[in-house]
């Protein structure tokens, strides 16, 4: 095993085996082991070393209080005990208790070649990084013949995986010897890798043994190349400590050969929440602290529903504040916590989203709290905008809690949270998920629905969602998903990209900083949702500057929304992306491209699907079928 060994201040090492005697720390943030990279992940290092990160049966916290997350809805919606911070490495005198945790990883792959003279070697997922053991090669490159120095060998590039989740190392034995006129000996045969010739792609590519067999990687990666070698898919989970098992169940012809530091072998499910506010405004910041600490505990120990006021007077005296106000804040929050929608696992998306969109809507929280929400009509703002939205609100503070619940490879899909939580651990018997907490700053945008609703029903509207409606169920992406894509979400999303395009420009932030929360559903209409928040959000407990908020305010956010919508008119890569009739992965946008609506991957919710500009602006054909069309002549 290779520990992930984690630096103070919230950052991750990786470290190699005690075995090896050598020690080099890989430093990486605990908040991407959520994203970018996390349990199932092949993550990158330098001098070519490459680990795969281990499931949570092997998390070691020798005491797990510390790094627990409280956030009472998102672990109901998850179904678990607990959310906890992945473990950060801590000096012993800083803290005793907590010092040395490790995060381990598993090597993979287990393929490994000389970058001189091309020898290979097969490890195991446990071992320290190979070194050349400079066979003597009767041609070409050859390593120190007297064997004093030996390379470090770096991983194969090739690896195979399968649409169920399961990775393994490319079959170069099988794939080597399937001319059917060699015979593969492990014990006799020695493997060589060669690149050259002509050709820089995969033609390029030679592997040879000693037994006369040499062949390309030519054909590799085309559908159903491994199928005709006899290759089947054996259930390999690296990250579990699992070589092979049964026979998968997915089809041969599916299983792809990619590389191993491609975006598709490893795609992030998480599933993130919005802290609402359950205390009054007038609560202070100690009583707060003193309801976030120990309220769980006091509603515990509730009979009959009544809080113990023996138990509140201790701690009212414990704490120095009056007993009367404390039962009182206590009250409060327990009548509030009863009212929001009762979480469950099996409760969906938009119906958790819900209450969240009731606070953004209306003034909420206080700047005591981790949540403040302003609330303004839209008559507040200029004429030019009054007509699409009903109200905005500005949102100073804000706690995001971000819950990595699974992973998939090849396509992202959007499975149960159980379905999701089964690759992560053998054993049941521990029952919580990483997450990470993040403050910061926002801005809400509640759309007209009286407005939005005509123009969702206008004819050619509908005819030109229809055709992504198609892709959508066709795709993975849409699987679980019933009835027909609404016009509505495709414009609230898309509007959501520009309008962050636009902010970067505006506000100061980075692109890849801000982030979108769409409150619309994608199908149906059971929860009267059209929202957006557009939001940035960091790990520093003081939240952002105040950059976004203000670019809210009146007399801004009517430039940043007229100028969003007038940079959409026109993309570089027009006339094309206009009149696309499907792009992007699994073709599930319309006109939507790099050059005018795609974000970076952690901005957008919905991994750069299911947009189109043309929804927002009008198209060359037709102004009419744009939202904003009226903004485009100002």
């Amino acid at each position: 095993m290779h520990p992930v060994k984690q630096k103070y201040y919230r950052e991750n090492m990786f470290q190699r085996g005690k075995s090896n005697m050598a020690f080099s720390d890989r430093p990486m943030r605990r908040s991407a082991l959520i994203g970018p990279w996390g349990v199932g992940a092949i993550v990158p290092f330098p001098n070519d070393e490459s680990l795969m990160i281990a499931g949570l049966d092997m998390w070691r916290y020798n005491d797990a209080q510390p790094f627990v997350i409280k956030d009472e809805r998102l672990t109901k919606r998850l179904g678990v005990s607990e959310l906890r911070w992945p473990p950060d490495f801590r000096e012993k005198n800083a803290d005793p208790e907590n010092c040395n945790l490790k995060i381990p990883a598993v090597r993979f792959p287990t393929w490994y070649y000389c970058p001189f003279c091309g020898s290979m070697k097969k490890t195991t997922y446990y071992e320290p990084q190979p070194e050349c053991d400079n066979y003597p090669w009767k041609d070409g490159r050859v390593c120190s013949a007297n064997g004093k120095f030996k390379r470090k060998m770096i991983p194969e590039r090739f690896v195979v995986v399968c649409p169920e989740g399961h990775i393994s190392d490319f079959p170069i034995a099988k794939w080597l010897h399937s001319d059917g006129q060699h015979i593969y000996d492990p014990n006799t045969c020695k493997i060589r890798r060669s690149t050259g010739g002509a050709s820089a792609n995969l033609t390029g590519v030679f592997y040879q043994c000693t037994c006369g067999a040499k062949k390309s990687m030519a054909g590799a990666t085309r559908k159903g190349a491994l199928k005709k070698i006899g290759f089947q898919c054996k259930s390999s989970k690296p990250w579990l400590g699992i070589y092979g098992g049964e026979n998968c169940n997915c089809d041969p012809e599916d299983v792809k050969v990619v590389l191993r530091g491609a975006t598709n072998v490893w795609f992030a499910d998480t599933r993130s929440s919005i802290h609402i506010p359950t205390d009054d405004e007038a609560t202070s910041r100690k009583i707060i602290a003193i309801l976030d600490e120990h309220f769980d505990a006091l509603n515990a120990s509730r009979v009959n529903g009544e809080f113990n006021k023996d138990i509140v007077q201790f701690l009212a005296n414990s704490k120095g504040v009056d007993f009367a106000t404390l039962y009182q804040a206590i009250l409060k929050r327990a009548n509030n916590l009863e009212g929001l929608l009762e979480v469950t696992e099996d409760i969906s998306e938009d119906a958790y989203r819900l209450e969240e969109y009731k606070v953004l809507i209306k003034n909420s929280g206080s700047d005591k709290q981790d949540f403040h929400s302003v609330n303004y009509s839209i008559k507040k703002y200029d004429p030019v905008i009054r007509k699409y939205f009903k109200s905005i609100s500005l949102v100073p503070k804000l706690r995001e809690t971000r819950a990595f619940v699974g992973f998939s490879r090849l396509e992202p899909n959007e499975r149960t949270i159980s379905e999701c939580k089964k690759d992560l651990r053998l054993s049941d018997e521990e029952d919580w998920l990483p997450a990470i907490e993040v403050y910061g700053e926002g801005i809400f945008f509640e759309f007209n629905e009286e407005v939005l609703k005509d123009w969702a029903q206008k004819i050619n509207v509908k005819e030109r969602i229809s055709s992504l409606n198609a892709a959508f169920h066709n795709a993975k992406f849409g699987q679980n998903v019933e009835g027909d894509l609404r016009p509505e979400f495709v414009l609230i999303h898309t509007f959501a990209h520009l309008l962050i395009n636009q902010l970067s420009f505006d506000c100061g932030y980075g692109s890849s900083s801000i982030r979108e929360r769409i409150y619309c559903e994608k199908s149906g209409n059971n929860f009267n949702m059209h929202g957006l928040l557009i939001y940035t959000a960091s790990g520093d407990s003081e939240g952002s500057l105040g950059g976004l908020v203000r670019q809210g305010e009146h007399g801004r956010v009517e430039d940043t929304i007229v100028n969003a919508i007038k940079n959409a008119l026109w993309c570089t890569s027009d006339p094309i992306c206009i009149q696309s009739a499907g792009q992007g992965p699994e073709s599930l946008n319309l006109a939507a491209c790099h050059n005018c609506a795609l974000l970076p991957e952690t901005c957008c919710e919905h991994g750069n699907r299911l947009l189109d500009r043309g929804v927002v602006v009008g198209t060359l054909a037709d102004n009419s079928i744009g939202f904003f069309s009226e903004l485009r002549d100002i």
